[in-house]
């Protein structure tokens, strides 16, 4: 399944099938498991030596928000403000 209305400008055909998929798979969680299934999802593709641009998780988390509850969007929001903050604290060598 392809969202139109997802700008995918510039993003590697494998990353698009991947966020693709993470969309889709979400559509059968339950609104109480998607932020957990976020996370996972981010991990796993980590696991698999992928990691997501900035604008690459805003794709996938501002499409998960459709189904999430506004308490739920908030919380995500939060996770990623603090890893935000977090990798800022850390940086990579």
């Amino acid at each position: 399944m392809r969202y139109n209305n997802l700008d995918f400008t510039g993003i590697s055909p494998e990353k698009i099938r991947l966020i693709n998929s993470i969309i889709q798979e979400s559509q059968s969680v339950s609104q109480d498991n998607l932020v957990p299934f976020f996370l996972n999802a981010s991990a796993k593709a980590k696991a698999n030596g992928i990691t997501f641009t900035e604008r690459e998780t805003d794709i996938i988390v501002n499409a998960l928000k459709n189904n999430m509850t506004p308490a739920q969007a908030n919380k995500i929001d939060t996770v990623r403000r603090l890893s935000k903050i977090l990798a800022s604290n850390n940086p990579m060598p």
